[in-house]
């Protein structure tokens, strides 16, 4: 009888193991389909233009955003050359996934456009996800510039030794 213990102990471990190798699996799999649905920009994400960096000559997107106090018709235009070469950021202050226009963002910068649909030097827009990934691409990324950069002028003026 011992015998047939053995066998029936062996095969309820090895079924154990199974079972719990495939709640792992499942806890993972549940984990990574969460972590999929908070892709993308999030409240708080920045994008930041920087002079000082180089751009693609061949990005010339322009932006048409609309104004967050859902006053009609486009307010102006987010002109990627234009933010890029004076500076500026766009900072995601809001996300309204129902909304075709979902990210409330904030503009400040210089200028946000060369003709008549500037933005001015600060402006709360609605854009969509589109519109955000196409800024962010423009800049090279969400965040603000290398504070290297910062930190060698700082140097060069003087400021740190």
């Amino acid at each position: 009888m011992r015998a047939n213990d053995t066998k029936s102990g062996g095969a309820g471990t090895v079924l154990l193991s199974i079972v719990a190798v495939g709640l792992a699996g499942m806890v993972g799999t549940i984990g990574l389909i969460h972590e999929v649905g908070e892709l993308g920009p999030k409240v708080g994400d920045i994008v930041a233009f920087d002079p000082m960096d180089r751009m693609s000559r061949d990005m010339r997107a322009r932006i048409a955003a609309i104004p967050a106090d859902d006053s009609p018709g486009v307010a102006c235009v987010l002109d990627v050359r234009a933010m890029h070469a004076n500076g500026g950021s766009v900072i995601i202050e809001a996300h309204e996934p129902r909304s075709t226009f979902a990210y409330r963002v904030h503009w400040s910068g210089e200028q946000s456009s060369n003709d008549g649909a500037d933005c001015g030097k600060s402006a709360d827009l609605m854009i969509n996800l589109e519109d955000v990934e196409t800024l962010a691409m423009a800049a090279g990324g969400y965040g603000v510039p290398d504070s290297k950069r910062l930190g060698n002028f700082w140097r060069a003026a003087g400021g740190a030794q």
